[in-house]
């Protein structure tokens, strides 16, 4: 396919959106470990899809197929999503101990799926339930806030991103219609996303204060 160069640097726009959204969320948890933990988690998934936006980029611009940028997203998101949902876990218990080995374990295990098989599907599988995993736990921080908006955008962008599905496994997905069609629902998606973690943040700032105290 003839991968148009704007249509790449567009592809950067929801990665963006998405990143930005991933760092408001790691800003609600009550205790600085798990702020750090959910703000790494975000860069992991930010950089995981801007080295894919960097692989797109250079093969439209006609500089290589760099294999390894895109081979770069599923680990990276795994690793990152693990970290976040761990720290929104935290946020939903309210600041109680909660251990971070089953997220850990869950991603090791991917890791160890992957190497044998010498496939990404694992960690595929892995980066797509833990990114699930963070919308239903934001929508469930925004709930308990009664932050309602919030939880709408959130079921709205899993909607979207799900819409996705039956595009990808379309005969026509290679082509450059169908791959504008794709990324404005994912930019849709991602922009969902970012307001629902903004209005989740603000909901959640007078008791993140009060906890400060």
């Amino acid at each position: 396919m003839d991968y148009p160069i704007i249509l790449a640097l567009e592809d950067f726009v929801p990665v963006i959106f998405g990143t930005v959204g991933f760092a408001l969320l790691a800003r609600t948890a009550p205790v600085e470990s798990a702020r750090k933990a959910g703000l790494a988690g975000a860069i992991l998934i930010g950089a995981g899809g801007i080295a894919k936006c960097a692989w797109k980029l250079g093969y439209s611009a006609g500089a290589g197929d760099w294999t390894l940028l895109e081979q770069a997203l599923f680990p990276l998101m795994a690793a990152g999503a693990a970290l976040l949902s761990w720290s929104l876990a935290v946020t939903v218990r309210r600041g109680k101990p909660t251990r971070f080995w089953p997220f850990g374990l869950a991603f090791g295990l991917c890791v160890a799926g992957s190497m044998p098989a010498g496939s990404l599907n694992p960690l595929f599988v892995a980066a797509t339930l833990g990114v699930t995993a963070i919308s239903v736990l934001g929508a469930v921080v925004a709930g308990r806030h009664r932050q309602w908006w919030a939880v709408s955008l959130y079921v709205l962008g899993l909607v979207l991103v799900m819409g996705l599905v039956p595009l990808r496994s379309s005969g026509e997905h290679h082509t450059v219609a169908f791959q504008w069609l794709e990324q404005s629902i994912n930019t849709a998606a991602q922009a969902c996303l970012l307001v629902a973690a903004w209005l989740t943040l603000r909901a959640t700032r007078p008791a993140l204060i009060g906890a400060a105290r």
